[in-house]
C-alpha cells in the first residue's frame, strides 16, 4: 500500500467540507465517511458487486474512505487484482493505509478537482459509492463523464433516487442531495447501450446506474 505522491487532498472545496468537519469530531472513523449506518454501506456493496465481474481487473474506488469496500470484496472471495482507494481527505487514507488490506493502495486525491485522480493505475472499472452525494449535480456529471472516458470497462456508481417513495422524499439527507435519476438513466444511455439500472433495494431510496463498454 501506498499513498503515492499525491496532491490536491486539502483543496477547501465545499463538497469535501462535510467529511473535513467530521473527522474533526469523529477522527478518522467510519463515522466519519457519513454513511446512514453499516447496513445501508453493506447493502450498497453488494449492489456495486452483483454489477460487474471484478475478477482479474483493476478497480478504482473514487471517495474510498476507510477502505472498507476492499475488505468487503476481499471477505467475498472477489478476486481483483488490484484495489486503487482514492479520498480527498488526508485523514481517512492514513486510516485506510494502515488497515494492510489485500492488494490495495490509496492515494489523497481529489477526484472532483484532479482530472489525474481517476487515472491512477490505469483502472478497468471505476466505482463511486456514495462519493458524488455532496457533488452539484451537474458537477457530478462532468465527473461521472470523465470516469467514462477514462476506464477501459466500465464505470458504476449510486445515488440518492428523486424518484424514491414519498416517505423517503421527505427525509432530511444532511449534506447529501437527491439526483434526477432519469435524467441520468438518458444520459447514460446517450454514453453505452450497456447500461444497468437498480433501484430495488433500500425501498428505492437508492440507486445504482453501471455504464459498461460493449464486448468487442
Amino acid at each position: 500500500m501506498s499513498s503515492g505522491e499525491d496532491h490536491g487532498g486539502q483543496g477547501g472545496d465545499a463538497y469535501l467540507e462535510p467529511y473535513r468537519r467530521a473527522v474533526e469530531h469523529f477522527g478518522a472513523t467510519f463515522d466519519a465517511t457519513l454513511w446512514h449506518n453499516r447496513q445501508y454501506q453493506m447493502v450498497r456493496f453488494d449492489v456495486l458487486r452483483q454489477m460487474v465481474d471484478l475478477n482479474d481487473l483493476v478497480l478504482l474506488d473514487a471517495g474510498c474512505g476507510l477502505g472498507d469496500l476492499c475488505q468487503f470484496l476481499a471477505e467475498r472471495n472477489v478476486r481483483f487484482k488490484r484495489y486503487v482507494g482514492v479520498d480527498g481527505v488526508a485523514e481517512i487514507i492514513a486510516g485506510a493505509a494502515s488497515r494492510n488490506l489485500p492488494r490495495a493502495e490509496f492515494h489523497c486525491r481529489d477526484f472532483v478537482a484532479d482530472a489525474g485522480a481517476l487515472n491512477i493505475g490505469e483502472p478497468d472499472v471505476i466505482y463511486f459509492s456514495g462519493s458524488l452525494n455532496t457533488v452539484p449535480e451537474q458537477r457530478a456529471r462532468e465527473v461521472i463523464a470523465r470516469a467514462w472516458e477514462t476506464a477501459r470497462r466500465g464505470v458504476v456508481f449510486n445515488f440518492l433516487s428523486n424518484r424514491a417513495a414519498p416517505a423517503a422524499l421527505s427525509c432530511d439527507t444532511g449534506p447529501a442531495q437527491r439526483f434526477d435519476t432519469l435524467a441520468w438513466i438518458d444520459w447514460a444511455l446517450r454514453a453505452t447501450p450497456v447500461t444497468h439500472f437498480r433501484q430495488d433495494y433500500l425501498g428505492g431510496h437508492d440507486a445504482t446506474i453501471a455504464m459498461m463498454r460493449p464486448a468487442e
